[in-house]
């Protein structure tokens, strides 16, 4: 007497749900930079000392200086960074956010700038760690729009894998030429960790899994 018995073993996919949003007012709809801090370099030069016009950056929500069409991307409201007036400056926002060490994390959003000089430029980028200036500066993991131009939204995304358990989303507008204005637009920032591919698990449960017996004599 043999018998067959087969094992039916069931798939069971699982469906991830939707990361949590690690940034705070990424879309800047509460009309001001709650969560956020403001730094800036002054007085600052990209020519180096002497500094022959300091300004300050400015910021509004929104701003007046090559406004993009549409005037944001997610809601009615769009961060701008600005120099409106002549003079060099420096500066930009920043937000300190907590992590989990060798998990990797993802920063989208949308951008949009105006310059009229060669030296302006608008950032977004993301450092290992603890905010620090010097370092933003020297970043390789950021995203930028700069020069003589006038760009319209741009999607963007930036992929960080940390080695600390903080990490730095900072954004940056400069204007190093005396005269002329600059503006970076920005609007629906948001940080999440990296969804995983979707998983396959065999059940364990074994009233899961059918057994079929043949009996042949």
């Amino acid at each position: 007497m043999k018998y067959l018995i087969f094992f039916c073993i069931f798939i069971v996919p699982i469906h991830l749900l939707p990361a949590a949003e690690l940034l705070k007012n990424g879309d800047f709809e509460t009309a001001d930079t709650t969560g956020w801090k403001y730094w800036e370099t002054y007085p600052w030069d990209g020519d180096g000392a002497p500094v022959e016009l300091p300004a300050h950056l400015s910021i509004a929500l929104p701003g007046n200086i090559g406004v993009p069409v549409p005037p944001a991307t997610s809601g009615s409201l769009a961060l701008t960074q600005q120099v409106g007036f002549g003079g060099t400056a420096r500066g930009g926002l920043y937000q300190e956010v907590k992590v989990i060490v060798n998990t990797p994390y993802v920063l989208t959003g949308h951008m949009s700038f105006y310059g009229d000089d060669i030296g302006d430029i608008s950032i977004i980028g993301i450092l290992d760690g603890s905010w620090n200036p010097t370092l933003a500066y020297t970043s390789l993991n950021k995203y930028c729009i700069g020069g003589n131009v006038v760009s319209p939204w741009v999607e963007l995304s930036l992929i960080v894998i940390p080695s600390r358990d903080v990490i730095t989303v900072f954004t940056e507008t400069r204007q190093d030429w005396m005269h002329g204005n600059v503006a970076g637009w920005y609007d629906d920032l948001s940080l999440k960790p990296v969804p995983e591919p979707a998983k396959l698990f065999i059940s364990h449960n074994p009233k899961a899994n059918s057994v079929y017996k043949d009996k042949q004599e």
